[in-house]
């Protein structure tokens, strides 16, 4: 019995020695994972730090941007109201020249029509002369 119970104790060591030896591969194998998560953890902070540097930069770059919009739409504000004052301008300037235009050719006109009412009259004058004195003229014009 003394052979089995040091035969079992052996056994028993042996398997211990196995399973310290599992425990130490597996402490190796925690021991390398947890150094490259150590690595992919600096990696990632170096990443991190990098992108926030590039948001840093990029919000800035936005805001300059938004500025030199508000600097443009206030410029452009500024010129639209230039321009409309300066069309209001030429709009009656132009109204003028046209109602100018407008009493000048109403009074040339009103000349002309009194001209013609005129040669009218005087044609009509002519004409009630000639009916009255039309034998008399044809007479003097075959006499002579």
């Amino acid at each position: 019995m003394a052979d089995k119970d040091t035969t079992d104790i052996k056994i028993d060591i042996e398997s211990l020695r196995k399973d310290i030896e599992n425990v130490n591969s597996i402490q190796g194998r925690l021991d390398t994972a947890i150094d490259r998560l150590t690595d992919v953890s600096s990696s990632i902070k170096s990443m991190l730090a990098v992108h926030e540097e590039k948001i840093q930069r990029q919000e800035k770059i936005d805001e300059v941007i938004f500025d030199k919009l508000k600097d443009r739409a206030d410029e452009i504000s500024d010129v639209y109201r230039e321009l409309k004052k300066d069309i209001e301008l030429v709009e009656k300037r132009v109204l003028i020249e046209i109602k100018s235009l407008k009493n000048d050719i109403g009074s040339r006109v009103g000349v002309l029509e009194r001209y013609r009412w005129v040669i009218m009259g005087g044609a009509i004058v002519i004409g009630w002369i000639l009916s009255k004195n039309f034998v008399q003229i044809v007479n003097m014009m075959n006499g002579a």
